[in-house]
């Protein structure tokens, strides 16, 4: 082979291998960023400018790559939101990040000059993070994150406006799955404990706490399956609400501090309806006083309490008789007052418009028919406010943590 060939070859090998150095150093940075400038330092290392991929929501990106090119030793991204993140490199594996916030004078270049530290990063293998923290502009500590063990468990820590104080600790399993989660109060009181089995922050089981430390409240919530809990006492020792709700159906048992049932909740919404059973105690026993009828609404979300008052039932202790209250079609106003009396006939009160006042007082036999009319001559009716309105004994556990950072392993 003569010399010509020789070279022709030489030359060929090294345009493939530039080549093949190129696509390796392209794919290493960002398969889809646009290189835009190269600068070659008297050392032989190389600064690259590229526009990344829009996607990434970074307006500029800068690698410096060691003498073979390929290498890359460290980086800067200018992101769009104005921060300005420095990284370092090793076996083109990012290790290290530090984040600035932008300058608030930008004048002329300013917004290429680092202004106050936003965060500092570690990483293992480039992705995961084992130590991450993250600043407010004034320079207190907003968040800190530290892996537990290597491969394991990751902890996030959230601080209050004073950069010291936890306002709330999370743990993310070696999958990076959200498991717990421990919300505190300004003065280091527990507020809640939310627990997830399946990684699944819409999956969690929460426990409530007072200001005292006691039990408040424990439930369990699932997008699927629906909310079931209990509420304590105020000494968190003993049960006074137990309830259940669901697409289907909704069902709430109340009790006193002693254990008696108070009033009872049951509703299909599947059928529509919805009863509500009160009770009282008389000579020791807690005996139903009044039970309502309502409609019940077929969703679980803001129209769930859309519902209407259609009538109440109820035994009058000291009369011993029956008596059915029928509501209007607004359910808002008493129509009519009907009581059972004991020689089968029935007295029905008819009420004017404002809901108390009689008009009239009719004696109906067993068959339904009219005996006898009388005017009411004034005569007021009223009942307990419990009867005619949605009342629970004890409200329930309707806690959102509205405020909360997104449940994600950690964000950017």
């Amino acid at each position: 082979m003569n010399k010509p060939t020789h070279t022709i070859l030489f030359l060929a090998i090294m345009f493939v291998l530039n080549l093949a150095m190129f696509a390796i150093q392209s794919h290493l940075v960002a398969s889809r960023d646009r290189e835009i400038s190269r600068v070659t330092f008297g050392d032989r290392t190389q600064e690259v400018a590229y526009i990344p991929d829009p996607a990434t929501q970074q307006r500029l990106k800068l690698i410096r790559f060691a003498k073979d090119g390929i290498t890359q030793l460290s980086g800067t991204i200018y992101w769009n939101s104005g921060l300005i993140e420095d990284l370092t490199f090793t076996k083109n594996i990012v290790t290290s990040s530090v984040e600035y916030y932008p300058l608030d004078d930008k004048v002329g270049d300013a917004h290429m000059i680092r202004g106050a530290k936003r965060g500092v990063s570690k990483f293992a293998e480039g992705v995961t993070y084992t130590y991450h923290a993250v600043y407010r502009p004034d320079g207190t500590l907003e968040r800190v994150g530290k892996l537990l063990q290597t491969g394991g468990s990751y902890q996030s820590l959230f601080y209050f406006e004073d950069g010291k104080t936890v306002s709330r600790e999370r743990i993310f399993d070696g999958q990076k799955h959200f498991r717990q989660e421990k919300i505190y109060r300004p003065d280091g009181s527990l507020v809640a404990s939310i627990y997830s089995k399946a990684g699944d922050f819409t999956k969690t089981e929460t426990s409530l706490y007072r200001d005292d430390g006691t039990l408040y409240a424990d439930f369990t919530r699932d997008p699927i399956d629906g909310e079931k809990g209990h509420v304590y006492t105020a000494d968190g020792k003993s049960m006074i609400l137990e309830y259940v709700r669901d697409y289907y159906s909704l069902q709430e048992i109340f009790l006193d501090g002693q254990g008696n049932l108070v009033q009872n909740r049951d509703g299909s919404r599947m059928g529509g309806l919805l009863t509500v059973r009160g009770y009282k105690q008389v000579n020791g026993k807690m005996l139903m006083q009044y039970r309502q009828r309502w409609t019940l609404s077929q969703t679980i979300g803001p129209e769930a309490n859309k519902h209407r008052l259609l009538r109440v039932e109820y035994f009058d202790f000291a009369a011993s008789q029956t008596c059915e209250i029928q509501m209007d079609v607004a359910g808002t106003t008493i129509v009519s007052v009907t009581c059972q009396q004991k020689n089968g006939t029935a007295t029905v009160q008819r009420l004017a418009a404002d809901g108390t006042t009689v008009q009239s007082i009719e004696r109906v036999s067993k068959s339904g028919k009219t005996i006898s009319t009388v005017h009411g001559n004034g005569k007021t009716v009223s009942y307990p406010d419990e009867w005619l309105k949605d009342y629970r004994p004890t409200p329930l556990p309707e806690w959102k943590d509205d405020g909360a950072p997104p449940p994600v392993y950690d964000f950017h």
